[in-house]
């Protein structure tokens, strides 16, 4: 037995120097393909055993290996590679980045860089060659039906407001906008729109703050969902969007200047259709039909036909070239003796409502220089933004400096710091919604149809006071219901200027290889003015408003980060840090009341009455620890784990801390087995819990001081109009997730599919109560609410030969929402009421968020409506859901061929569902404005003519019984066709709801079929460019065609007015805009 023992310890001997003489020192260098510098932290191993080195800061490492041994090197992002030792002793490698399909690397949660097959969730990223494929006017808009789950609606207005839903609305009247993460920097993107504004009843529309961010600076974006933003924690709920902005990366001596060029021209879209038959006139009687003559009246001794200019309708005579009256403008002596008492004829306008708006320009100018070295880059920019809209005097500039660095420094540590200053300034930004300024309301829901824009320029006289078309009476120039819309954009005029600064410092030092410290600061702070004007002499009684927003949010992080491959089948990523983040927003205004002393003086101290001021402030503090952890095995299977625990001081302080997990997992099947129809295949599934906390001063009641100022000289103070709440928890939100990816033929097409639900409880509403407790609500938390729905993100390449190639990108996605509980027997919370309508936006249990409820037509069981005795639709007795503003689904494709140096691109984007209320149809309707208020009916003969006379109009229908139970469910009987006719002026009266009629009648589907983008560009070889290192020339089109509508003219889009919750109530819109542009780029 010893003789044995001792054998084999002599071959064991002899073996081990053996295979010691055929080992050798390996070393070499490790570069990236993209920058030549060498790459710190790569994995290279021996195949097949645990012998492995790291690179160091600088590229190098070094391991002994034999002559058969095979090294792979690998790295996160980039192109794995084995290489044979051989007879080498150094082995350089150059690595590539990967790209797409199993090789795809993104941004994920704070922004690390991972592969993307080893990620557990959805991400989709957008680079900066998808999303400025036009000029884009802020960075929100272009991520239009480029990612599946996202809903982005832009407004019309001038300047104006986004909203963005990722996956749906998760609070009731909660945030459910996502958080903004710039180059690690949580932007805000506050919209300061008036709940009144959002809600139709009119305003200016300020924007969203994140229209400061600068398009042509960003590198790429990322679209965190569900998991992906769990590490977020109490600002996750509605998903992230990461963009990181452009940067010169450290390598060879170099410098880069980029310069590129805009101009790009706006034209009005379409409008609604307006009547051009009659003009403006009183309200005629509902049941006999006809139209009123003019005003006979006598001055200075001749005799003339006045319109009646005392009535903002348009239910006047019909156009007739042979019927000369004095028109609003024949009455100013002193100030246009011309036109004094010069009748013209009787016909529609030349210049009509379009005439009115101008055709927008925008140029927008950028240029960026670049210079790095062996251990260092440094990149400025500056772009300039110079828009003038459609509206005439609205002007918007916006200048952006933005400067980044990035070096390394004492062998181990490296730096990153960047800063950015905005400065915008707006003038003129057209009032929207139900506003004595708005022009909707002049145009498209009162006034009076013959009137000439050109004629109505002149809106001043010698003297300064306002000439307007709606005249008290002939001899009486005030205005009673409208001012001249002239006067409106040169007089009653606002203006604003925001000053921004953002930025970051970021210090990591390698501890060891694969463990490295970073500390970083965050920071983005704003003063935001406004100033809002009424002048003496409108309509509307005299007035200035002035408000000073300061904002500021600075997050101070530490993190140590671990980053360790065992050997070729086994990695770990791991991560453990801190966060503290600071709020603080303050905002100071002030209003005068009862008009304003001296004309034309815009100070609060020219104020008539008492100055309304408001002073608030609000301070919140978050402080969180997070880690996480990323497993990873042979290549096909990983595993992430994250956790998060936030502590809010919005929150009661024994319910202010609050934990978030998330757990994900991909298995990436396609690595155990060769299969030659498929290139790539991954199954994913993950689970998080995610927060959406309160606002600041929700728990502890407090006093305010009473704006209208003391009594008998002592300060007075009120109680918030809300009880407060010191028992206020988090909403939560719990989401699942399952998704499948695969490639085929070579990578020329594949699908990324997911299904997911979330469910938010914990909702925080502010319930109502009752007000002899001297309050009206109380915020509880109460409530649940879930969405699910399947994404579907495609890509194909159906052709490419030689220099042709044409892809496709598509994206789908569809979301069901239900509210499943609110509170105790509590069925139905109104978010608001649309205006002056039986139109309501609920939240009611079983059913879809964002409900529009209203009174329903009524239907017999053939699903024919039912009309009166009179022949005018009947209307419900009590309030019905008619339909969500949420969409079904959303599709966005884009086609991209290339041929030699050329590229066509173009996008499409489709909604399907949802449903919109329009206060312009309603008013439109009742006026006389619109064109179906003075339609031909079946006969051929105008509605406006008498029923006796063959006019009038037939609404379809039955005749028949209504009668309904206890509960309130009606059933219809006795039907029979109906054969009446009912007078035009008292169809378009009933669509007004307080007639007894369906409020239904102004609700639209909100389906469109949208191209979006559409560009064609020419990339000159470098051959022929001399000196330059690129040139790129392309012309593009945004918003070209819209189909699919509903009602023609009545956009859906036209409905947002702002980026809150209160959606799908239009109360008076700007049109929506055609662009057209030529764009310039050019390198050096």
């Amino acid at each position: 037995m010893k003789k044995i023992i001792g054998l084999f310890v002599f071959l064991l001997l002899v073996g081990t120097q053996i295979v010691t003489a055929q080992s050798k020192q390996i070393s070499g260098t490790v570069t990236s393909a993209d920058d030549g510098l060498g790459m710190p932290g790569v994995s290279v191993v021996v195949k097949g055993t645990t012998i492995g080195a790291s690179t160091d800061i600088d590229g190098k490492y070094s391991l002994e290996a034999s002559a058969s041994d095979v090294l792979v090197f690998s790295f996160v992002g980039m192109v794995t590679q084995e290489i044979t030792v051989g007879n080498k002793t150094v082995v350089n490698v150059v690595l590539e980045t990967e790209s797409i399909g199993m090789d795809e690397v993104v941004v994920t949660a704070l922004g690390v860089t991972r592969e993307k097959k080893a990620l557990g969730y959805a991400v989709q990223e957008v680079g900066a060659d998808d999303l400025n494929q036009v000029q884009q006017s802020d960075a929100l808009s272009a991520l239009s039906g480029k990612v599946s789950g996202v809903q982005v609606s832009a407004s019309s207005n001038f300047a104006g407001s986004k909203r963005i839903l990722i996956r749906g609305a998760n609070s009731i009247f909660g945030e459910n906008q996502p958080l903004i993460v710039v180059d690690g920097i949580p932007m805000d993107n506050s919209n300061f729109n008036s709940a009144n504004a959002q809600a139709g009843f009119g305003g200016v529309d300020y924007g969203n703050m994140m229209n400061d961010i600068n398009p042509d600076d960003i590198e790429n974006m990322s679209v965190l969902k569900g998991a992906a933003a769990a590490i977020y924690g109490s600002r996750a709920a509605n998903g992230v969007i990461i963009i990181n902005t452009k940067n010169a990366k450290a390598g060879k001596d170099d410098i880069k200047v980029d310069f590129s060029s805009s101009i790009s021209i706006e034209k009005i879209g379409d409008l609604p259709a307006l009547q051009r038959r009659y003009g403006g006139g009183a309200i005629i009687d509902d049941e006999d039909g006809g139209v009123n003559g003019f005003e006979q009246v006598t001055i200075e001794g001749n005799n003339y036909l006045v319109p009646q200019y005392a009535v903002d309708e348009s239910w006047g005579p019909a156009y007739d070239p042979s019927i000369k009256v004095l028109h609003w403008d024949a009455f100013d002596k002193e100030s246009f003796p011309n036109d004094y008492l010069k009748p013209r004829a009787w016909v529609a306008p030349k210049n009509d409502v379009k005439d009115f708006f101008d055709t927008g320009v925008s140029y927008v100018n950028s240029v960026a220089v670049a210079r790095t070295g062996k251990e260092y880059g440094v990149r400025f920019s500056y772009t300039n933004t110079h828009t003038e809209g459609i509206v005439p005097t609205s002007e918007y500039d916006k200048h952006n400096f933005a400067i980044t660095g990035n070096t390394k420094f004492l062998d181990k540590f490296n730096a990153k710091a960047s800063i950015n200053y905005v400065r915008s300034e707006t003038s003129g930004r057209p009032t929207f919604g139900y506003d004595d300024n708005s022009f909707s309301q002049k145009f498209f829901q009162w006034g009076q149809r013959q009137l000439d824009m050109k004629r109505l320029s002149k809106y001043k006289n010698n003297d300064g006071t306002q000439r307007t078309w709606n005249r008290k009476s002939y001899s009486n120039g005030t205005p009673k219901y409208a001012d001249n819309a002239y006067w409106i954009i040169n007089e009653n005029f606002n203006d604003d200027e925001r000053d921004r600064f953002f930025g970051n410092v970021s210090i990591d030092y390698e501890i060891m290889k694969g463990l490295v410290a970073k500390a970083s600061v965050y920071g983005d702070t704003y003063a935001f003015d406004i100033r809002e004007r009424t002048a003496v002499g409108s309509q509307s009684t005299s007035r200035y408003y002035e408000a000073k927003r300061n904002n500021s949010e600075f997050n101070y992080e530490f993190t140590l980060n671990f980053n360790k491959r065992f050997n070729e089948d086994y990695n770990i990523t791991a991560m453990v840090g801190a966060n503290a983040r600071r709020n603080k927003f303050n905002l100071l205004r002030g209003e005068t009341s009862g008009g304003l002393v001296v004309p034309g003086i815009y100070n609060l101290m020219n104020s008539m009455g008492n100055v309304s001021i408001n002073d608030f402030h609000s301070v919140k503090k978050t402080n969180s620890v997070f880690a996480s952890a990323s497993f990873g095995f042979k290549n096909f299977l990983f595993v992430d784990v994250t956790a998060r625990n936030d502590w809010s001081s919005t929150l009661p302080e024994n319910e202010n801390s609050y934990f978030y997990p998330s757990i994900s997992s991909s298995f990436v099947f396609s690595e155990l087995f060769d299969a030659t129809w498929m290139d790539y295949g991954k199954l994913r599934l993950g689970w998080a819990q995610v927060g959406n906390d309160t606002d600041p001063y929700r728990v502890v009641n407090t006093f305010e001081y009473n704006a209208d100022g003391p009594f008998g000289g002592a300060p007075r103070t009120n109680t918030n109009e809300d009880f407060l709440n010191s028992e206020l928890k988090s909403e939560t939100t719990t989401s699942y997730e399952i998704g499948l990816e695969m490639n085929f033929l070579q990578n020329r097409f594949g699908f990324d599919m997911t299904y997911f639900k979330n469910v938010t409880t914990d909702q925080i509403i502010p319930l109502e109560v009752s007000k002899a407790a001297g309050y009206s609500s109380k915020y509880i938390n109460a409530g649940e609410m879930e969405n699910k729905g399947i994404e579907i993100s495609l890509h194909a390449t159906p052709v490419q030969i030689n220099n042709f190639s044409w892809d496709i990108n598509l994206n789908y996605s569809k979301i069901d929402n239900k509210l499943t509980e609110l509170y105790k027997d509590i069925k139905a919370i109104d978010i608001q009421r649309a205006p002056f309508s039986g139109a309501y936006l609920r939240a009611g249990v079983g059913d879809t968020y964002g409900m529009l409820w209203g009174y329903d037509y009524i239907y017999d069981n053939a699903g024919n409506k039912v009309v009166d005795d009179n022949g005018y639709y009947l209307a419900t007795d009590n309030l019905v859901p008619i339909g969500s503003v949420l969409p079904d689904y959303n599709i966005g494709i884009r086609n991209s061929l290339t041929y030699k140096n050329f590229d066509f691109s173009f996008l499409v984007d489709v909604q399907k569902g949802g449903k919109w209320f329009s206060l312009t149809h309603m008013w439109g309707m009742y006026s006389g404005m619109l064109e179906a208020s003075a339609a031909d009916n079946d006969k051929g003969v105008s509605i406006r003519e008498s029923v006796a006379n063959g006019g009038g109009i037939n609404l379809g229908g039955v005749t028949g019984t209504v009668t309904y139970d206890a509960d309130g469910n009606y059933t219809v009987t006795n039907t029979a066709e109906n054969n009446k006719y009912v007078s035009g002026q008292g169809y378009s009266h009933r669509v007004y709801h307080a007639y007894g009629t369906p409020s239904a009648q102004n609700m639209f589907d909100a389906d469109y079929i949208k191209l979006r983008e559409v560009t064609l560009g020419y990339t000159f070889p470098k051959a022929k460019i001399g000196p330059l290192r690129s040139l790129k020339v392309s012309v593009y089109g945004k918003n070209l065609w819209t189909g699919g509508l509903d009602k023609k003219g009545f956009d859906p889009e036209t409905s947002v007015g702002g980026s809150g919750n209160v959606q799908g109530i239009e109360g008076g819109f700007i049109p929506n805009t055609r662009t057209y542009g030529f764009n310039l780029k050019l390198g050096f």
